[in-house]
């Protein structure tokens, strides 16, 4: 499980790595060529990182990257997630990142950090 949710979360990185730098491209554009340093930019991506994972979440409970490798993300009573729990769950993902991932090795159901928090889970299907 573990290493699907891996090569899922790399596959979605690739993607969104490719959002960001089309929105570097853009920003770029508007600031006269010179490199971006505003905290603000940094926020805008912060933000439209939580934007790429909530649309995918709510709306169908995968992104690209957990389709491809059968996973999902669903509420801890089979339910589709919620905005509450998809910024729960982004935002312990992301800011809690390394303890989140080795919560994992001590959790009985093999649940990460941030899905206890958000109360959620991943479940594998196969097709």
């Amino acid at each position: 499980m573990m290493f699907r949710r891996s090569a899922s979360f790399l596959y979605d990185c690739l993607l969104l790595i490719a959002l960001f730098f089309v929105i570097t491209a853009i920003a770029i554009g508007f600031n006269h060529g010179e490199a971006i340093q505003s905290p603000a930019y940094y926020l805008a991506l912060y933000v439209v990182g939580f934007l790429f994972f909530d649309w995918f979440w709510r709306h169908g409970g995968q992104t690209l990257g957990m389709s491809a490798w059968r996973i999902k993300v669903e509420g801890s009573q089979h339910e589709s997630i919620t905005f509450n729990q998809s910024l729960m769950r982004y935002l312990s993902g992301t800011l809690l990142f390394i303890f989140t991932l080795l919560y994992v090795f001590l959790d009985d159901n093999n649940a990460a950090l941030h899905d206890r928090l958000s109360k959620t889970k991943i479940i594998m299907y196969y097709k």
